[in-house]
């Protein structure tokens, strides 16, 4: 997939809104609805979400991510045309810096850094 990164100065607040990877991942792994069963796995599904995580962290670290967390990284979900879309946001713990990790470019983050 093709990420768009934004490297931001540090974020300190409101990351209790959102769900962490390992939230959703086993929110995925636990789907159900009318029409599943409650044992059904979607093991394709979180193989994908998981892989799209590998490359979202692959993509910041060619944008300056140092590897690192301040704490867990979290999930945040845009509308797209095919129903929804899922991004990263993570803090570095070396120095601070937030980075969102988005599969559509977000213009108002773009204005703030730049």
């Amino acid at each position: 997939m093709d990420w768009i990164v934004y490297a931001l100065g540090p974020i300190d607040h409101d990351w209790d809104k959102l769900k962490t990877v390992r939230e959703t991942v086993a929110d995925i792994a636990n789907y159900e609805d009318e029409f599943t069963e409650a044992h059904d796995l979607n093991t394709d599904s979180v193989r994908s979400f998981l892989e799209s995580w590998d490359s979202a962290k692959d993509s910041a670290k060619r944008s300056g991510w140092e590897g690192d967390f301040r704490h867990a990284p979290y999930v945040f979900w845009l509308p797209s045309e095919t129903g929804f879309d899922h991004g990263f946001v993570f803090k570095q713990d070396n120095n601070g810096t937030t980075f969102v990790v988005s599969p559509q470019e977000l213009p108002t983050l773009a204005k703030l850094i730049g």
